[in-house]
């Protein structure tokens, strides 16, 4: 269960995330996400099959500057952050934004068919520091091309709407990785939790992904 969901998160999410240029051109979470998942649906399906590396490294350029991995990460690990210091804060960002990259990244080329449907209306919070994008993603090798749901939580930072979790039918990243990260820190403290992070990347990197 975690392995697809994680999975589908990942080749999904990339397809809606937040470019710098239209940050500074649209404020609007909505059009964030629809301006810039039409950019990276016209990378994807401009790669020949020989550019992999390049395209992929044009997405995350894309995507991935505009996700706020720091509060992604707190949220996952939950009260554990609280317990760690300030290296380790960083170690667990960086490597917890490593798996995300690495776990997507090799399989993305798949996904230039897909059809994004952004919906308009948005769920806001009281203050209207957060947001919730909905959308539907639509993939062309399903057999019954039956769209699956995407919701993107937004807060208001300094620099603008950031991205901070997914929810892709309802099962939210955050929640699912905090049920995992909180088994690997009753076992084994904060460090047991990052041992296993740069074990889990050192494999990606092996498979070479």
């Amino acid at each position: 269960m975690f392995k697809t969901f994680t999975s589908l998160f990942l080749k999904l999410a990339l397809l809606a995330g937040l470019s710098a240029p239209a940050l500074a051109a649209n404020d609007n979470p909505v059009e964030l996400v629809r301006d810039t998942s039409r950019q990276v649906l016209d990378l994807l399906k401009k790669d020949d099959g020989k550019n992999g590396r390049q395209v992929r490294a044009q997405v995350e350029a894309l995507v991935l500057s505009n996700f706020d991995f720091k509060r992604m990460t707190a949220y996952a690990v939950g009260q554990g952050w609280r317990q760690a210091d300030a290296g380790q804060q960083a170690e667990l960002t960086r490597q917890f934004q490593t798996l995300l990259v690495r776990s997507y990244s090799s399989t993305m080329n798949r996904f230039k068919n897909a059809q994004v449907d952004i919906k308009p209306n948005v769920i806001a919070s009281a203050d209207g520091r957060e947001t919730t994008v909905k959308s539907e993603v639509t993939l062309p090798s399903n057999g019954d091309r039956k769209p699956v749901a995407i919701d993107y939580t937004f807060y208001k930072s300094p620099q603008g709407w950031k991205v901070y979790n997914v929810s892709v039918e309802g099962l939210s990243l955050i929640t699912t990785y905090r049920n995992q990260f909180n088994d690997e820190i009753r076992k084994g403290g904060v460090d047991g939790l990052i041992k296993s992070l740069q074990d889990k990347n050192a494999a990606l990197a092996a498979k070479g992904a």
